[in-house]
């Protein structure tokens, strides 16, 4: 066996990346995720499909929580996919249990690959962000309480959120217009993703990892970060967590990782939008004390 990367072979690594079939409840996890999100959209009067930018893919939906008051802190989510899968309407079916706390929900889109690149994406996030920012009176939120949530690739876009010179993507903006972050199974670390079959359609060079990674960025922002994973995923996903809590803890964010007991990869997005988590509970309680 040719050893591809610490001390995986091709196989084994793509298999420690090839998600879908290593659990059976799966298809129906998925199901229920776009089942649960369009039921939740028919019921809850929300703005959706605006645009914060020219492209097809830069569109984000905006609900407003159950006490309608404007003015509410938000939280901003980004989906996951590997990068080129899945679409904001799949993630409304989380929102509930924010909305019934006073939270806004903020789900965002972002092009995929191959379309896109993972710079763009990343810039794209970046400007959605200062777009919310700039039109939260607009959209009824408050702009200085703002947070950022973000599962499996959206963990890594999260993540790269917290590493932006703000001033720099747009000068009217704070040095911390987030106030609080949490990454759900993300990817830290690009290496192992451009030597798998992921990159197939990411199409990642090795120059493009250092200045993808979190793991090799610092953190320039003063927030809180929670981090989880679920208990029963890959070793890969469980390694990406550990090294970038190491990493950034050591450069002074302050980072917990929070548990997702019996979670795998699939279920731990549902687990963070259950109210009696103590994943869900930590998020709110984070958005309450800022």
């Amino acid at each position: 066996m040719e050893e591809i990367y610490r001390g995986y072979g091709q196989d084994a690594l793509n298999a420690q990346y090839d998600l879908r079939p290593l659990w059976p409840d799966v298809p129906e996890v998925i199901a229920h995720r776009e089942n649960e999100s369009a039921r939740v959209r028919n019921r809850i009067p929300g703005r959706l499909d605006i645009a914060y930018g020219d492209g097809p893919g830069e569109t984000l939906d905006v609900f407003p929580p159950s006490n309608r008051r404007n003015g509410s802190p938000a939280l901003i989510y980004i989906h996951g996919g590997y990068w080129q899968l899945s679409d904001k309407s799949d993630t409304s079916y989380i929102a509930p249990a924010f909305l019934e706390s006073g939270i806004s929900f903020v789900t965002l889109n972002y092009t995929l690959a191959p379309r896109g690149t993972l710079e763009q994406m990343v810039d794209e996030c970046r400007r959605a962000i200062v777009w919310i920012w700039r039109k939260a009176d607009e959209i009824g939120v408050d702009r200085n309480r703002l947070f950022l949530a973000g599962h499996s690739a959206g963990g890594h876009l999260t993540a790269m959120m917290l590493t932006t010179n703000w001033a720099g993507v747009d000068g009217e903006m704070p040095r911390n217009p987030i106030k609080g972050a949490c990454a759900l199974s993300g990817l830290y670390d690009m290496e192992p993703i451009r030597l798998c079959f992921v990159n197939d359609a990411l199409g990642l060079t090795p120059d493009d990892v250092p200045n993808n990674s979190p793991l090799y960025l610092d953190p320039l922002v003063d927030i809180p970060l929670i981090l989880s994973v679920g208990e029963i995923e890959t070793d890969e996903f469980k390694r990406q967590q550990t090294e970038l809590c190491a990493a950034w803890s050591a450069k002074g964010l302050a980072v917990e990782e929070i548990p997702a007991p019996d979670c795998h990869h699939y279920t731990i997005v549902g687990h963070f939008g259950d109210a009696e988590t103590a994943l869900h509970r930590a998020m709110i309680d984070m958005m309450r004390e800022d």
